[in-house]
């Protein structure tokens, strides 16, 4: 080898050894955008908004006239301090209310209205409860036949939820009696701050000529009502609808997900069990849907019609057109998930980050997508698995380590005296897009920590949560600022001991690069500057030989004399769109390279 040539470039293959890496690809890529060929750094996030709190740790977006990524900032916004907050659009046919439901684990699941979350009106607990079982007294009436009838009562909200019957009350009397209905009122909270309940409804049996009783609505009161006098008769109650409610109950108030399925479906989870919502009734939850796992469950994540359940042992796929008839396997192989924030569905299946590397769950099977691009060991120091949140970034999964918080209980303890946030691992993250060997794998690193990472669900645009503010990675806008980025090459093996002496380095320098210190800095060991476009660095054996500003695309620079080597290697830390180098032994080498 007597001279080298790289382009286009491409990102790490931490699994290969440096000196068998393709010519393209990096020993080390850190904030690198190699998309186009070419070397960019990371799009720096604009900032959409300040959050109204330091504490927030996830955001959801509610456009207010335009769903595009243009028009990200007119838009209601959804606060959440609980980093691991499921949010989901409803899923009732023309919901003319615009529901939003949610999930997280420090809260019971909630609801709110498109109108009162842009108001800023609070929200509702997600469910209608069970009323209070009634007492009956029957009088008067002068038939001769008699009747045994049940009654119960059900509650509606003012949206026209509809809970779960009451226990039922028994009784037996004249067809033509009065049957009057007593029951104790609801709780007060439960008409406006905890749920908006509107209505109590009415319902009783009527016996078929085969023996068979069903519920027929009876009729309705508003809710503070609490008796009902009925005198309807058997022919009237029978032309109504039927209780259709029976197992509607409220989700349990320790779910700690959700997650939005095909045909009208909700998915939660708790502990090791999945529950699923009555099909279009988000408030609906009936206990006969549950399906269980072996072990805890991590999260869900949703591959076509198929929801696929993580877990701290084995992968579960469940599968089915309605709730009632869902079928669950187990897949083969222990495949922990290490994190519920780095759960990413996409069309091609749900990756999940495990001890191994990124799991990808599709149609084919279960694939290890990272095996060939980093060792295992690499992959636990490079990708924070355990805090991981990631999103998908044009066809990439990109991930960071998330600050946590709420280490200790702060009225237990003198705050002062224990540390309250660790943000350990929120400032490395990585950029991985298994579908392509040279953008393989990337190193991202930020200055300050990153709380959370999310994609908008309206317009799959990529959010981070840092320094108390939203901000947005931009990858659509050309003119975008970028970071500052290090790509270091392989290691080239000369076929015996050289001295490369001159390099070029071909390159575009942005619109938004800074005024060049007038003075280059000449010195070996030296880091990119503010007034610096970019360094390259040139290594021998190892060694740090030369280190050189970039100031003119395309300049021959000399390299050191007066030694030979057996391995060579350069690292370019810059601001500009790196587009080609050349190294050769000569300088008429150089020119034919």
């Amino acid at each position: 080898m007597t001279a080298a040539r790289i382009s286009p470039f491409g990102g790490m293959i931490p699994a290969t050894d440096d000196t068998l890496l393709p010519e393209i690809n990096a020993a080390w890529a850190e904030n690198t955008w190699v998309y186009q060929g070419t070397v960019q750094g990371i799009p720096t996030p604009k900032v959409l908004r300040t959050n109204s709190s330091s504490n927030i740790t996830k955001v959801y977006r509610i456009p207010n006239n335009y769903t595009d990524a243009q028009h990200l900032v007119d838009s209601v916004w959804m606060e959440f301090t609980n980093i691991d907050t499921d949010v989901v659009r409803s899923v009732v046919v023309d919901d003319t209310y615009d529901r939003y439901y949610w999930a997280a684990p420090s809260l019971t699941p909630r609801y709110n209205t498109r109108a009162r979350i842009a108001a800023g009106s609070h929200d509702y607990i997600l469910g209608v409860p069970q009323p209070p079982k009634p007492t009956l007294n029957i009088t008067g009436g002068a038939s001769a036949t008699q009747r045994s009838t049940a009654y119960v009562l059900t509650y509606v909200s003012a949206y026209g939820e509809e809970g779960p019957p009451s226990d039922p009350v028994n009784g037996t009397g004249k067809v033509d009696a009065t049957w009057t209905l007593t029951w104790a009122a609801p709780d007060p909270n439960d008409l406006g701050v905890n749920r908006n309940l509107t209505l109590v409804r009415v319902y009783r049996t009527v016996t078929a000529l085969d023996g068979t009783t069903t519920y027929f609505f009876v009729d309705e009161k508003p809710i503070a009502t609490v008796s009902y006098a009925d005198t309807k008769t058997d022919a009237v109650v029978s032309l109504n609808e039927l209780l259709s409610s029976t197992t509607w109950t409220a989700p349990p108030s320790d779910m700690v997900g959700i997650i939005s399925l095909s045909n009208g479906m909700l998915a939660g989870f708790r502990n090791n069990e999945v529950w699923f919502c009555e099909p279009y009734r988000p408030h609906a939850w009936p206990a006969q849907y549950t399906i269980t796992t072996e072990f805890p469950i991590v999260g869900l994540g949703v591959m076509g019609q198929t929801l696929v359940v993580l877990t701290q042992g084995y992968i579960h796929t469940a599968t089915g057109i309605s709730p009632a008839n869902i079928s669950i396997v187990k897949l083969a192989g222990i495949m922990p998930c290490t994190s519920r924030g780095g759960i990413l569905s996409a069309p091609e299946g749900v990756y999940f980050p495990s001890p191994a590397g990124l799991i990808l769950v599709s149609g084919a099977g279960v694939l290890n997508v990272t095996k060939e691009l980093v060792r295992k060991d690499k992959w636990l120091e490079y990708a924070q698995t355990s805090t991981l949140r990631a999103v998908r970034l044009n066809n990439a999964y990109y991930g960071f380590g998330s600050a946590r918080f709420g280490v200790f209980d702060v009225n237990a303890f003198d705050n002062a005296a224990f540390t309250q946030e660790d943000f350990s691992g929120s400032r490395a993250g990585v950029l991985i897009d298994p579908t392509s060997n040279s953008i393989a794998f990337n190193i991202l690193t930020s200055e300050d920590p990153i709380v959370n990472v999310v994609t908008d669900a309206w317009s799959g645009e990529v959010f981070i949560i840092r320094d108390g503010q939203t901000q947005w990675i931009d990858i659509g806008d050309a003119n975008a600022v970028r970071d500052p980025y290090i790509w270091r090459s392989k290691i080239f093996q000369a076929e015996n001991k050289k001295n490369f002496v001159a390099q070029k380095v071909y390159f575009k320098t942005p619109s938004w690069a800074p005024a060049l210190n007038p003075v280059p800095n000449a010195d070996l060991v030296q880091s990119l500057a503010a007034d610096q476009w970019g360094l390259v660095r040139c290594y021998a054996d190892g060694r740090l030989v030369h280190t050189r500003e970039l100031r003119e695309s395309g300049e021959q620079m000399r390299l050191p004399s007066g030694f030979k080597a057996d391995y060579w290697q350069w690292e370019i830390e810059a601001r500009v769109e790196l587009k080609s180098f050349q190294a050769a032994t000569t300088t008429d080498e150089l020119r034919q390279v």
